[in-house]
């Protein structure tokens, strides 16, 4: 995994290698359009048009 190379081909740009995983994919996918209501309603004032990215935990490794 190189979390510097960010694949933007996909519905979810992500550096963690998401299209090996289709079934997290897939759920991701389907979950993305609550979080991006959500962000539009309750995120802060002026933002909502920002490009705006969810970072995740790819381990409980303490350098992860």
């Amino acid at each position: 995994m190189n979390i510097a190379a960010v694949d933007y081909d996909g519905l979810i740009p992500n550096n963690v290698a998401l299209g090996e995983d289709e079934r997290v994919k897939r759920a991701l996918e389907k979950w993305l359009p609550g979080y991006i209501n959500w962000w539009n309603d309750m995120g802060p004032e002026g933002f909502q048009e920002s490009l705006v990215y969810l970072r995740t935990a790819v381990s409980v490794d303490p350098k992860g």
